[in-house]
């Protein structure tokens, strides 16, 4: 393992050793599958990679450690990564020192090539200027040049968003459960990271963003165009993430919380949205009629998707089954040449803020819905989370 600088950003001496250590246990367990000859780079990215991740207190011992996972990416010289058994088994060995250390470790795979020709996403900048390499080419990831703020498509930054925002729609699946307090920190979390991301998208927006965590939150407390409202609760997500606090929500009403999160959060999707959509006077009625329009142009595959499909196929999605009067629909030519991940963020909106037009039954039967669709084309790693909590979405026969 390669000698690395701080991980946190406190830097406490005790919680930085315990961080190598894990680490250490990790390069150890890649290098006993994969030869060095077969490593290009073994990245430490997030919060971790910046050097700037969260710590907590323990409950028991009273020492400070990590308070998120360890998100890894493994990038190999050759595509032998796409060898199911040999990712299977990296994470299986992984999951012991994920478990004594009490912590996650996700790791991801790549290849040197498939990182040479990848276009510029706010991931790969986030990267490519915040990370920890822990095995292999130190200069390979700063290497990345395509990788630059102004390379990163304005779209890439609504999906930050959306991302960041489907986490409030798992919290309203997790209250519909009627057990708050069993899923009280994972819903504190998930705001959390929710409130970062929207603010992150606004700062993305403004032509203000950065990869730092400190750097962003410099730059809101110095923002003046931004509804105070709105930057205190960044400001307070932001302070949470380096040291977050669980005692301040022990007794909140999550369910009047969440809602009344996402309620100040809507605006800042709407602002992001004009701003990007170049439409002033857009409103969540006139959305999906600009946004797939937006979307069909701006992408690159969308011609060739078109050929492969028939015009006047029906929409598919169960969120669009039924015509919806409340919105302007969408040209039938452009929505329907989109792929289904490209057209959730369209579909986000409505579901995530017209929560109170609905009936209560019929707002669960469409988070669900739209989790579902979620989980199949955006984030397999949802059904992790939800199997860790004993839940699933196939209990709604969807």
């Amino acid at each position: 393992m390669l000698t690395i600088k701080h991980v946190t950003l406190l830097q406490d001496p005790q919680a930085e050793d315990f961080c190598q250590d894990v680490l250490t246990q990790v390069c150890d367990t890649v290098e006993t599958y994969l030869d060095k000859n077969q490593v290009c780079a073994l990245v430490l990215l997030g919060g971790y990679g910046r050097g700037e991740g969260g710590l907590i207190c323990h409950p028991v011992s009273g020492k400070l450690y990590p308070h998120n996972n360890f998100d890894l990416l493994l990038i190999l010289n050759r595509q032998i990564y796409a060898d199911p058994q040999l990712k299977k088994s990296i994470n299986q060995a992984l999951q012991p020192i994920s478990q004594q250390a009490g912590l996650g470790i996700d790791i991801s795979f790549t290849t040197r090539a498939k990182m040479r020709s990848s276009a510029c996403r706010v991931i790969w900048y986030d990267m490519r200027h915040g990370h920890r390499t822990l095995l292999g080419d130190e200069d390979f990831v700063p290497s990345l040049t395509q990788h630059t703020l102004q390379n990163i498509p304005a779209w890439d930054a609504r999906n930050l968003l959306i991302n960041r925002g489907s986490l409030l729609l798992i919290n309203r699946f997790l209250l519909a459960q009627n057990e708050p307090d069993r899923y009280r920190t994972t819903i504190i979390k998930h705001t959390m990271k929710a409130i970062i991301g929207y603010g992150d998208a606004l700062l993305f927006s403004l032509g203000k963003y950065h990869w730092s965590y400190a750097e962003k939150q410099l730059r809101m407390t110095h923002e003046t165009s931004i509804e105070p409202g709105f930057k205190q609760l960044y400001l307070e997500a932001m302070s949470f993430r380096f040291s977050p606090s669980y005692t301040r929500f022990e007794n909140i009403e999550l369910n009047d919380w969440n809602e009344s999160i996402i309620t100040a959060l809507q605006p800042v999707h709407l602002r992001c949205e004009r701003q990007r959509l170049h439409q002033a006077d857009l409103t969540w009625t006139s959305y999906l009629k600009y946004a797939s329009s937006d979307a069909f142009w701006h992408n690159d595959n969308q011609f060739k998707n078109l050929m492969k499909r028939t015009l006047g196929r029906l929409m598919q999605e169960g969120m669009m089954t039924r015509r919806l009067t409340i919105i302007q629909e969408a040209p039938p030519w452009t929505y329907l040449a989109l792929t289904q991940a490209e057209k959730l963020p369209l579909c986000f909106p409505y579901v995530l803020y017209r929560q109170g037009k609905q009936a209560e039954g019929a707002a669960d039967v469409l988070t669900r819905r739209y989790l579902k669709n979620w989980q199949n084309f955006v984030d397999t790693n949802l059904a992790n989370l939800l199997d860790g909590l004993g839940l699933s979405l196939e209990e709604a026969n969807l």
